[in-house]
């Protein structure tokens, strides 16, 4: 690896995102580090392995942590251990993991002088139940889920940090990612969910109507901003990354349908307290300030993961 190329480290690398983002940023020209967790799954990364550092840590280990960041100039941190759904079963867990080591990750940045922090928030849950839609970054705030809530102190902390200590950052909210490489069995992440069980003739479950709207922002679009963030510097902090346009969970399993051409078979269910009934982001603020628009259509953006998770059921 070259020693005049500037150095990032991606926590939380090797996931969905932080393996697209790890791509933009090699693209860019960076020397790439993926901090990720003992014996993670190298599949999302196999076509850059070769490519990159990989560092298998603890993100709760302060030495792993101190280890990780030498001769480190940008910090991207992706990691979260809970999940939005499952968050409020155990909060004070939620704020040990996530909030305590985010804390000593920031003072470390602050202690080596790291030019900057990149955050990735959750723009899904850190406002809460929305009373305008689309939701401006300067609207209140009152999230509803542990999950939200610590996302957002994270966020006041990098603040905090910045006023007292000068820590440059950004913190993205990011709406509802998908595309390539996720998850398709997990609790999260409708459209690689749906599109599995349609090709798989399974029976989609629904809570409620299937009415809720969100906004969806392909994942290679997402990791576009992040990685030109290190280099850009508004003179605001946080931003809603979004493709600004909400459909229904009934609409995307139309369009799902429309491009497998198969019969879907949905179960509707009680509709959760925890779900939102419509969150979608106003992505004014980071297309002006980061020259970028997202480029890719909803249809496109899942036809794209429609034979990516096509290929996966051969």
């Amino acid at each position: 690896m070259s020693a005049d190329k500037e150095k990032c480290i991606v926590f939380g690398g090797g996931g969905f995102i932080g393996s697209h983002l790890c791509e933009s940023l090699i693209e860019k020209g960076y020397e790439v580090i993926i901090f990720d967790k003992i014996n993670f799954s190298k599949k999302n990364i196999h076509q850059i392995e070769s490519k990159v550092k990989i560092i298998e840590g603890d993100f709760n280990n302060e030495i792993d942590l101190k280890n990780s960041l030498n001769g480190i100039d940008y910090v991207l941190h992706l990691v979260s251990s809970t999940l939005p759904v499952s968050s409020n079963e155990n909060p004070v867990y939620d704020a040990e993991s996530n909030l305590i080591s985010s804390l000593k990750l920031f003072q470390e940045c602050i202690k080596l002088d790291i030019k900057k922090v990149v955050f990735l928030s959750s723009g899904g849950t850190v406002y809460g139940i929305p009373e305008h839609v689309p939701v401006k970054e300067s609207y209140s705030s009152y999230p509803i889920c542990s999950y939200g809530i610590i996302k957002k102190t994270i966020e006041e902390y990098l603040f905090l940090f910045n006023k007292l200590n000068n820590l440059n950052y950004n913190v993205f909210r990011l709406s509802n990612p998908y595309g390539e490489r996720q998850n398709p069995f997990a609790s999260q992440g409708a459209i690689a969910v749906f599109i599995n069980k349609i090709i798989n003739d399974e029976i989609i479950e629904i809570w409620g109507d299937g009415h809720v709207i969100r906004d969806y922002i392909y994942i290679k679009d997402a990791v576009d901003v992040l990685a030109s963030s290190l280099k850009t510097h508004p003179p605001e902090f946080v931003f809603n990354l979004s493709s600004g346009t909400g459909y229904s969970l009934n609409q995307i399993i139309e369009i799902i349908q429309k491009i497998s051409g198969k019969e879907v078979k949905i179960n509707y269910k009680v509709a959760r307290k925890i779900d939102v009934p419509e969150s979608v982001l106003d992505n004014t603020l980071v297309k002006e300030s980061f020259s970028w628009k997202p480029e890719t259509s909803i249809e496109e953006g899942i036809r794209r993961t429609y034979n990516y998770i096509r290929q996966l059921n051969k």
